[in-house]
């Protein structure tokens, strides 16, 4: 009889999206994901899988928070507005300063490590997917060339504003990004 697991697999996702984000996908060690979650070395390997097997389960985790955030953006308010909130975020707060972590995976692991960068452009591509739907529904007259538009509004704004590009500027620019992708 295999023994029960003795860690909550959510709360130990949760940790690993927080160690990620600080660290990078592809910076963060197998040991800082120990320390951050708990876990022994070998509830990681025989009840999660592996360090990559983690990466995919955070990032997942990560995806779906955004989409509940992207969704109740759009529920509360018009299209326009929705657009216009989300970029000025990007382009101020920016998850509080971290970033996004698709952003900073895409960027971090451009020219490495093809089954991570799998993993992050499939998230990109659930946000995407909901976008365009929600732009559809808001009656866009090219929801997927305004998802498009708004993906790179987001990543440009969200990289410029980790770089340091005056948060004035990223304001304006956010507004006007919005103005011109809003149906």
């Amino acid at each position: 009889m295999s023994r029960p697991r003795e860690f909550d697999e959510s709360a130990v996702i949760d940790a690993s999206v927080r160690a990620f984000w600080a660290g990078g996908l592809a910076q963060t060690s197998v040991d800082t994901l120990l320390q951050t979650t708990g876990l022994s070395r070998s509830s990681l390997y025989s009840c999660i899988g592996n360090r990559d097997e983690l990466l995919r389960l955070a990032v997942e985790r990560y995806v779906d928070l955004q989409l509940a955030a992207l969704r109740q953006l759009f529920a509360r308010h018009e299209p326009g507005k929705a657009l216009e909130t989300l970029f000025v975020e990007a382009a101020s707060t920016n998850l509080e300063g971290r970033g996004c972590l698709l952003v900073n995976g895409a960027n971090e692991l451009h020219d490495a490590d093809s089954a991570n960068r799998e993993v992050v452009r499939r998230g990109f591509g659930r946000i995407a997917a909901e976008l365009e739907k929600l732009l559809r529904a808001a009656g866009h007259a090219s929801p997927r060339d305004g998802c498009i538009e708004a993906m790179v509004a987001i990543a440009g704004l969200r990289t410029m504003q980790r770089a340091g590009l005056g948060r004035a500027g990223l304001v304006r620019a956010a507004r006007r990004f919005a103005g011109l992708i809003a149906p």
